[in-house]
């Protein structure tokens, strides 16, 4: 029995609660120390991408007296001592955002920047390629605007903001009584959203006979891990990289002596010696926790002259509005106007004011391998001020409230233990530019007694009913994580315990969280030696779990283990659960017997893999389903004959309308009739299980399980023939309505400039030729209508039917769609000395040999020309008489960088000691 997949260790322990995000393009990034690791789950003992956190030029935000050093709000700052970057907080985007048709990732530090990373997908290294940094972004508008701190039309309400938020700065401020407390273990009726002056004036964003149900859960509290009653005194001795002057009895220098607090390097020591002429001393303030006092600001350096002198309070406001502490990344929502529908999401940058600042960041216009694309840099859409202490978590959630205006909801966390909840208008957070208003109204606010700050939150929207919120608060506590549809609530905290609830009713209930699984790889359990728990996050199909924990170096050989492993990343499969979901009861009726998994264990693993496969056949869901296939793999090394009854059972609701077309018995060409009335999603699933489950080589069995049937093997070939013909059927029809399209256009005197334009027709003319018995009559019907376009075909499509070799120009002639063989150099070479040649998945054409083209990981083709988003989202086949429509084909959207076949995300190919995600 192995409840853990696999772990992997870290070179460095994280210090902070949420170390962990998995993304949605399958790569864990966690949080340890001075690095950022990023691992692949599918292989875990490969190679690793990693974000080298490196000391950065503090901002220049003024200048304040010496004597104002002491000032309470400045006291954190003069004795900060944080020589060394750490990583506080990390956040995935969707995919989409990064160049290459990625996940970006945003890391906060603990000296307050906040920077966004991309996979170096054609630098072809391991360390990841920064893109953006929003601090210095965020420096540049507040510098803009003076900090807020002069008069005009939109300073006013931040401005008072950063007055009130000057109060005891840089520690956490004493809790203040609220006027109303709400209990988490209760169901609020929340009506319209509450205004405030913080907002301003914000319009209304809900319709009245709308109410927001916030199902608040009770408080998972954990207790505290500590390390004993005592603590290691302080050594009065100085840190290394600061600069103390001692006078001649080697007692260190009185307050009037030269001193310098702002970290620095060694060589620059000599310099910052320097004695300048007396004068009245200032202290020069450079941002996020480090001063520098000197004298003589009249006589001084040149940027001393150019800082200008500035208040305690001031400082420290600014220094506030500077210091990140949390990252978070909305959902991704869409904005149409009358030519194009283009997609963003907003990144959520949580401060040390209590306000949050919100950066929107647009998907690319193309994706591409292989230049350096220099994308737009975020634009700052607003900032709320959310509270009046530190901003310690937030979370995004989408909501339609059943409503025509879609909501984003957004949680925000703070250190005096506070929670609100927000909600604003996407179409007026679209329309949003210059910072100058933050369409974010007020609609819940969660008080408690406690005292303890909120460490995490996690907010989730269930499907049904969509009217209610859940919402689960962390105080001290590691990590949190709704799941399954909001059935189930994941925790752990700092006493290295991990916990599953499961949510009913407004009712927690406690479960185990390991579960059983035939896995027949080694697993090691390394929660004996580790001593707390660091965060979680959940896989993208639900079945699996990451833990990361932080090890205890006495526990560990001090040799061999304690100087390379600080931490570790644990992989636990969580599939085997029962989590409320509804049960598969014929799954249980042919439940092999087994000595590892009981009945009812079967029971639950086949009922919540079916959930998680209907879960992906919404279109809008990235094909990231590697835990899923992992687990079926798993099955089918040891259990084969209960995953045949178990995808017997998913292959049969894929055609709802003849079941029996799945039989072994049945008749071949029944199962290719039924293929035209399942859907492009389900196909590309259905693709995928048989590629990397059913038609896998087969590895032995484990000791006693029944072998698969091979009847078995030849129905899934079959089922696979069919389904790539068809696939192969939609795309030539899809292609060749885009060219009567844009032929339509052309005719009307409308412009096809932004249009798709499609390639290789030719070729797939010629495919059609070969195949002209099976083919479809939709698709006999779309050819004889692009023959009648004659010569014009040339200005509405590329169509060229000679094709040459890239290494030896010998001719090419189309025999298969997929590969090529050219005829040679002269018409005696031998069949040995002619090139192989690639040809494209999506147009047929040959592949390009000297630029590089995307591959798939899951049926291994090459991808050279991307298809419109329009191909993989339309709702009728193309070979439909209605769906090959001009109406119907959206030619404007954005190629997307997804295989025809499989519908996963393309990448380029690397080599094999470089990190690939894994999708599958």
């Amino acid at each position: 029995m192995a409840s853990h997949y696999q772990a992997a260790t870290l070179i460095a322990s994280p210090s902070y609660p949420n170390a962990i995000a998995w993304s949605s393009e399958n790569l864990v990034a966690v949080a340890s120390g001075h690095l950022v690791t990023i691992l692949n789950p599918a292989e875990l003992d490969g190679p690793r991408g990693l974000v080298v956190l490196r000391p950065g030029d503090p901002f220049p935000i003024g200048v304040v007296n010496r004597e104002d050093l002491f000032e309470p709000c400045l006291v954190p700052t003069s004795l900060a001592r944080d020589t060394q970057p750490c990583a506080r907080s990390v956040s995935w985007s969707q995919h989409g955002f990064a160049p290459n048709s990625g996940c970006l990732l945003a890391i906060c530090t603990v000296d307050g920047r906040v920077k966004l990373y991309r996979s170096p997908f054609c630098e072809f290294c391991d360390e990841w390629v920064e893109v953006a940094d929003i601090s210095q972004l965020l420096y540049n508008y507040y510098k803009n605007i003076n900090f807020g701190e002069d008069d005009g039309p939109y300073s006013f309400t931040q401005r008072d903001a950063n007055i009130e938020s000057t109060q005891d700065l840089g520690c956490v401020p004493e809790l203040q009584e609220p006027e109303q407390t709400r209990g988490l273990g209760c169901i609020l009726e929340l009506q319209e959203p509450e205004q405030t002056h913080d907002l301003g004036s914000v319009p209304e964003l809900q319709e009245p006979d709308q109410t927001l149900l916030l199902g608040c859960v009770r408080e998972l509290q954990e207790p505290i891990c500590f390390r004993g009653p005592g603590k290691r005194k302080r050594k009065a001795t100085r840190v290394e990289g600061y600069i103390y002057d001692d006078n001649g009895d080697g007692v260190e220098a009185s307050k009037d002596a030269e001193f310098s607090l702002k970290p620095c390097p060694k060589s620059k020591k000599k310099s910052l010696k320097r004695v300048v002429k007396p004068g009245p001393e200032v202290a020069l303030v450079n941002g996020q926790g480090r001063s520098q006092n000197i004298k003589a600001p009249s006589s001084c350096n040149r940027e001393n002259r150019s800082s200008s002198l500035i208040t305690a309070k001031q400082y420290a406001c600014r220094d506030a509005l500077l210091s990140s502490l949390v990252v978070a990344w909305s959902p991704v929502v869409s904005s149409h106007d009358s030519t194009c529908s283009r997609n963003w999401c907003i990144l959520a940058v949580g401060s040390k004011s209590g306000n949050v600042s919100l950066w929107k960041i647009w998907k690319p216009e193309y994706y591409t391998i292989d230049v350096r694309m220099v994308a737009k840099d975020p634009m700052l859409i607003g900032v709320l001020q959310a509270h009046k202490s530190w901003v310690s978590s937030i979370s995004w959630e989408i909501s339609s409230m059943g409503s025509s205006n879609p909501l984003l909801l957004l949680a925000t966390g703070c250190t005096d233990g506070s929670v609100k909840v927000w909600s604003g208008s996407i179409e007026g957070l679209n329309q949003c530019k210059g910072a100058k208003e933050v369409p974010f109204a007020l609609v819940a606010e969660v008080n408690t007694d406690s005292a303890a700050s909120v460490s995490s939150i996690s907010l989730s929207v269930p499907a049904q009913p969509q009217h209610e919120v859940n919402l689960a608060v962390g105080r001290v506590s590691g990590g949190l994580s709704w799941g399954l549809d909001c059935h189930c609530l994941y925790s752990c905290s700092q006493d290295n315990s991990m916990r599953c609830w499961i949510f009913h009713i407004n009712q927690l209930e406690e479960i185990p969280v390991h579960t059983h699984f035939p896995e027949l790889k080694e697993s090691t359990d390394l929660s004996e030696v580790s001593d707390r728990c660091f965060g979680l996050a959940l896989a993208p199909g639900e079945l699996m779990i990451a833990v990361v924990r932080g090890l205890d170096q006495n526990l560990l050989n001090q040799m061999y283990q304690a100087r390379t492993q600080k931490a570790v990343v644990e992989f636990i499969w969580i599939g085997g659960q029962s989590l409320g979901i509804p049960l598969d009861k014929s799954i249980h009726e042919c439940s092999p017997e087994s000595v590892i998994l009981s009945a009812c264990n079967f029971l639950w693993w086949g009922s919540n893999i079916l959930w998680s496969l209907k879960k992906y056949e919404n279109g809008d869901r990235a094909l990231v389903l590697w835990d899923v296939i992992a687990a079926l793999q798993g099955f089918k090394k040891s259990e084969p004959k209960f995953l045949e009854t178990l995808m017997h059972n998913w292959i049969s609701d894929l055609f709802p309308d003849d079941p029996e077309c799945v039989s072994i018995n049945a008749p071949s060409h029944s199962r290719r009739d039924m293929m035209s009335h399942v859907s492009l999603r389900k196909l590309h699933l259905l693709n995928i299980i048989c590629r990397k489950v059913m038609l896998r080589d087969h590895a032995q069995c484990s000791p006693g399980a029944e072998k698969g049937n091979s009847a078995t093997s030849d129905l899934w070939n079959d089922l696979l023939v069919s389904s790539e013909r068809e696939l192969r059927e939609r795309l030539v029809a899809f292609t060749f309505a885009a060219v009567l399209k844009r032929t339509s256009y052309t005719l009307k005197g409308a412009s096809i400039e932004n249009s798709w334009f499609p390639v290789g027709v030719a070729q797939m003319d010629a495919w059609l030729s070969l195949n002209d018995r099976e083919a479809h009559n939709q698709l006999k019907f779309l050819r004889s209508r692009i023959k009648d376009i004659g010569s014009r075909i040339d200005s509405v499509c590329e169509y060229s039917v000679e094709e040459t070799c890239s290494y030896c120009s010998a001719p090419v002639h189309f025999k298969s769609p997929d590969v090529a063989i050219c005829s040679g150099s002269n018409p005696g070479t031998a069949a040995t000395d002619r090139h192989n040649l690639s040809r494209c998945r999506a147009s047929m054409r040959l592949c390009s040999v000297l630029q590089p083209v995307w591959h798939c990981v899951c049926c291994g083709g090459m991808i050279d020309k991307l298809l419109p988003e329009t191909f993989f989202t339309m709702q009728a086949s193309p070979l439909d008489a209605a769906g090959a429509t001009d109406e119907s084909l959206d030619l404007s959207a954005a190629a997307v960088p997804f295989c025809p076949f499989c519908g996963i995300l393309l990448q380029r190919s690397v080599p094999v000691f470089l990190m690939s995600a894994s999708p599958v």
